[in-house]
């Protein structure tokens, strides 16, 4: 372990002294600013009247990453993708995206200078050696909150809303069933599909449950309660009635959802 930590003590070491005699080269490098972490900033492109990033956002940027010596290693653009969209410190991806995103506002374009440990670590990876310092081109494009999300996505589908609860759980009818509506207590038997908002789908079947037990996560009890026997509805709802900041499986952090769902009899 003692040998671990002093290999990876000297890299950063020799990752610093690189990172800065790559400054020497760029005809900015004078005005890269280093922060606590000792990731290094350069702002390319500034916009004072941007947007600010906050935790639980869904960031959009572009991005191009290359090795000091030049060699492009990863980009957004990869695979016919133009950018990349992460939850802000959903901290799923390189540490030096998830700070370099908060010294930056929407419309901004900067480089950002990554010591080993906030890039792709102390491994091999595909087309990264162990313990590479990073140069990362990134343009900040937008933020959006879970609330606008939601508000895109109704949109887009053009969704008649029936029913929007102060806390964003949003409930689409797609039938009229007279009657009184299940509440708390009732066991019931839904059918279901589970989906992000970009209709990727994550889960189906059929769950059967009694309501008001925490047997479900919020915004799917909360739905079902509102709802009667045979009546079918998309119901979306925001990370904070549904998987939250840690996330489940394919479901990121800071995740709305939609289910498609229906009461069987």
């Amino acid at each position: 372990m003692d040998t671990v930590e002093n290999k990876d003590d000297e890299k950063i070491t020799e990752n610093t002294a690189a990172i800065e005699a790559y400054l020497k080269t760029d005809s900015a490098g004078s005005q890269a600013v280093k922060d606590t972490s000792g990731l290094y900033y350069i702002k390319r492109l500034s916009n004072p009247s941007g947007q600010l990033a906050k935790r639980g956002d869904a960031a959009t940027i572009k991005y191009t990453a290359y090795l000091l010596d030049g060699t492009k290693v990863i980009s957004s653009s990869d695979n016919n993708k133009t950018d990349f969209t992460f939850p802000v410190e959903g901290y799923l991806y390189w540490t030096g995206i998830e700070r370099g995103i908060f010294l930056m506002k929407t419309g901004e374009k900067a480089t950002l200078l990554l010591p080993y440990y906030l890039a792709s670590g102390n491994t091999d990876k595909v087309n990264i050696p162990a313990y590479s310092p990073i140069r990362l081109e990134m343009e900040f494009v937008k933020t959006r909150t879970e609330v606008q999300q939601i508000d895109d996505f109704l949109a887009a589908k053009q969704f008649k809303v029936s029913e929007r609860t102060a806390d964003n759980l949003v409930i689409v009818r797609s039938n009229t069933v007279t009657g009184d509506t299940i509440g708390s207590g009732k066991a019931v038997n839904i059918k279901y599909v589970g989906k992000l908002l970009n209709d990727t789908k994550f889960d189906e079947g059929t769950f059967s449950f009694v309501t008001g037990t925490n047997s479900a996560v919020p915004g799917f009890d909360r739905a079902i309660r509102k709802m009667r026997k045979t009546e079918k509805a998309i119901i979306i709802f925001p990370s904070a009635l549904g998987y939250g900041k840690n996330g489940n499986r394919s479901i990121l952090p800071y995740s709305p959802l939609q289910f498609e769902i229906e009461v069987l009899p």
